[in-house]
């Protein structure tokens, strides 16, 4: 097993092999820093996993057979992301849940989002949500900007429905 577990820690630094973007996507929006590239040849994955101390996700039953990732990777059995989740969920107990203790970050870059005046966020987002909201965050690296709108109320209601099922 790897350090976070012998400590009793779980892991909580993954990458995600190129059959799960939509995966690294939620836990990113969950706060768990989640590497992920589309493109990356298993070498360079398993390479980048040990070098960064990241807990591996993949589809792929063959990486998993690797001795150098041994005790350092789950297996994803579903080819959904409510079932990926509630795997992990089950399997290394990630909570499920929005956590203010985690920092938010980009579901695209995976930067740590940062608090932003609604000033600051008037160039980037529409009139209305500018009129409708006071609360921004917006990724250092791409610049996008997100607020508490109707996505989050859906995001929030899945990943409920998500731990109520087992």
């Amino acid at each position: 097993m790897d350090r976070h577990h012998q400590a009793g820690h779980l892991p909580t630094r993954f990458i995600a092999d190129a059959m799960l973007g939509r995966l690294a996507r939620w836990l990113r929006i969950l706060g768990y820093d989640t590497a992920y590239e589309k493109a990356i040849t298993d070498e360079l994955l398993i390479e980048r996993a040990l070098r960064e101390d990241r807990w591996l996700l993949t589809r792929d039953r063959c990486l998993t057979l690797r001795k150098l990732l041994r005790g350092r990777h789950t297996l994803i059995a579903s080819d959904v992301v409510e079932g990926q989740l509630r795997q992990l969920h089950r399997d290394l107990k990630i909570d499920l849940d929005i956590n203010r203790q985690r920092d938010y970050r980009c579901a695209d870059c995976n930067v740590v989002l940062i608090s932003i005046s609604p000033e600051v966020a008037v160039p980037f987002i529409p009139p209305f949500v500018a009129q409708q909201y006071q609360t921004f965050l917006q990724c250092p690296q791409c610049c996008k900007v997100f607020w508490p709108g109707t996505h989050w109320e859906h995001l929030l209601t899945r990943l409920t429905a998500i731990r109520a099922e087992r």
